[in-house]
């Protein structure tokens, strides 16, 4: 598969070729016992119903922004919140510091004349955001694991370090059901592809996320899992039918959503051909998805936020801004998140302007604004606007966080099958050579293989690391063949997040299983990756390169450990992990 343009200034995620190694610090500098925040309250309907009853339409409709803040923003949202009084902001970013989180967040508060919320996307925990943070492996590790417990200590942890920095909206769980293997923007994002286990790993993070004070987020309704093509850079269709919608893409929404438990849900801009025939038409723009379908049959009655206004997948439908966002707020969409710097005058104005005219009645616009303040309340606004800043040293990346990221490592990593017939792939007599791919750099995020070399060549000192290059030619594969002869096991190692899509790369993999060495591939991404590879003889799954993952893989190999994971996908003649016979949702 070609390599796709990396997006610009994209709010839902971001794309990083390597994350700079984490440093932690001293475990004596924390406190023993983890600080945690309080879970979210009942709203104070009085404080919701006279900050209503006191906004001019102005500033009604700027509280349905949600704008994008990065770095390099300086002066902008504070121009931002002065001209049109935003509701609030989302972090952009894959390296933010905490200290300037909070100061962040502290200034800006201090500048509002309404509670701004504070939103990031921390579907991997907040460390995938916040370079203080804890990270955790992208989220088919925890479909790997089967447990909900897990995932509601993730909620928990990224909940507790992000309420800690000042912020309200943590953008996670992903509830796409990933059904599609070439699909180049959820993958390893989704726990599985079956719908049911999704629904019952994706409610332990919920309930973690609230139960310490953060308005969770089901994403990207109504499914993101069936493409073959990425929302960021163009309107991706899906042609699935009207049953395989219901019966799997909506289904996590249809477990999750209608029992008035999750806050927010998060449209995706994709086009169900199926629902809206003829001219091509984003979900998010969709009154049938919107109204009809989430609020009607699903029963949902909580905040519904678009995914970044600035996205292809939007801007293509409806290139007018003025437009794009009165036909969102016609739609269904409470709160409108991410729109460009530089069209965020432009949404505004054309939704003042909707309901001066009558096109959008007032009423319309109080009940998304309701919604929003409802929402701030249960999050503990107006009342704790601002944030200690030195609350975030005692609570972010806690050794006992770290733990638990090594735990969920431990029960995800996969063997999915080793023919060698061993104890283990890696014996103590096998010379080994480990091939690493350099990976594309189309990524979520990814860290370097240091720490797994590091921790094999601990376990297993004769190993000799090689880097392979995404455009090794036939002349360099031969040698690197010839060469593989002389060891008794070979490793290749890959971390794409998705799928290998380099073509040289996967040809050597195919021409080093032919030459009568035991050769396995270990994968720090998608289980997908072995599809293009057809004769290796073992392959064992990580699901991503966090330094946890890459120490629990050495072990599996070598035999110091059991690989508990089970695969959360199902392709060729490989058993997914089994779903518990009885799944109490609600």
């Amino acid at each position: 598969m070609p390599d796709l343009p990396i997006p610009e200034n994209i709010a839902d995620h971001e794309f990083l070729a390597n994350t700079p190694p984490r440093k932690h610090r001293d475990p004596g500098s924390y406190p023993k016992a983890v600080p945690h925040t309080p879970p979210l309250r009942d709203p104070d309907l009085e404080w919701v119903e006279s900050s209503l009853a006191a906004m001019t339409v102005e500033q009604k409709v700027g509280q349905l922004f949600v704008c994008s803040m990065a770095s390099t923003d300086v002066g902008v949202p504070e121009s931002q919140i002065q001209s049109y009084n935003l509701g609030g902001f989302v972090f952009l970013g894959n390296s933010q510091s905490a200290a300037n989180v909070v100061e962040r967040v502290n200034s800006l508060q201090a500048l509002s004349p309404f509670p701004l919320w504070f939103a990031i996307d921390s579907e991997a925990g907040l460390g995938a955001r916040v370079a203080d943070a804890t990270i955790f492996p992208l989220l088919m590790a925890f479909g790997a694991t089967g447990d909900p417990n897990l995932t509601e200590l993730c909620g928990r942890i990224t909940a507790r370090e992000s309420r800690a920095l000042g912020l309200q909206i943590t953008f996670g769980p992903v509830v796409d059901v990933n059904t599609e293997p070439i699909n180049p923007i959820i993958s390893t994002r989704a726990y599985g592809d079956r719908p049911d286990a999704v629904g019952f790993v994706a409610k332990g993070y919920l309930q973690g996320a609230r139960a310490e004070g953060i308005l969770g987020t089901l994403k990207h309704y109504p499914g993101h899992g069936a493409s073959e093509g990425d929302s960021h850079s163009s309107l991706p269709t899906i042609t699935v039918s009207l049953d395989e919608m219901e019966s799997v893409h909506l289904r996590p929404y249809r477990l999750l959503a209608g029992g008035g438990s999750v806050d927010m849900v998060m449209t995706a801009h994709v086009w169900y051909s199926q629902v809206e025939p003829g001219t091509p038409w984003p979900a998010t723009l969709s009154p049938r998805f919107c109204k009809d379908i989430l609020r009607g049959e699903i029963g949902y009655d909580g905040l519904l936020i678009s995914d970044a206004y600035d996205m292809v997948g939007l801007t293509l439908a409806v290139p007018d801004p003025a437009e794009r966002g009165v036909i969102g707020i016609e739609a269904g969409i409470d709160v409108i998140l991410g729109p460009a710097n530089s069209e965020v005058g432009a949404i505004w104005q054309g939704v003042v302007d909707a309901v001066n005219s009558g096109r959008i009645s007032e009423e319309r616009l109080d009940e998304s604004v309701r919604r929003v303040l409802i929402a701030k309340s249960r999050a503990g606004l107006p009342e704790q606007r601002t944030v200690d800043p030195g609350l975030w040293s005692t609570v972010l990346d806690h050794p006992e966080h770290r733990a638990i990221v090594r735990r969920v490592c431990e029960k995800a990593c996969t063997k999915v099958f080793d023919r060698t017939g061993g104890a283990s792939f890696i014996e103590e007599q096998d010379r080994v050579l480990a091939l690493v791919l350099t990976p594309s750099q189309r990524i979520f995020y990814r860290f370097g293989m240091e720490t797994f070399q590091a921790k094999l060549s601990e376990l297993h000192g004769d190993t000799t690391y090689q880097t392979v290059s995404r455009t090794i030619g036939a002349n360099a594969r031969a040698t690197l063949v010839a060469q593989a002869q002389g060891y008794g096991k070979v490793i290749v190692i890959g971390s794409d997040w998705t799928v290998i899509n380099s073509s040289n790369q996967i040809s050597l993999l195919n021409e080093l299983a032919g030459v009568g060495v035991p050769v396995a591939y270990v994968g720090f991404g998608a289980p997908y990756q072995i599809r293009p590879v057809t004769a290796v003889d073992a392959f064992y799954c990580g699901y991503a390169t966090v330094p946890e993952m890459q120490e629990v893989m050495a072990e599996v190999l070598v035999g110091a450990r059991a690989a508990e994971g089970r695969l959360p996908v199902s392709f060729d003649d490989i058993a997914p992990l089994p779903i518990p016979s009885a799944i109490m949702l609600h």
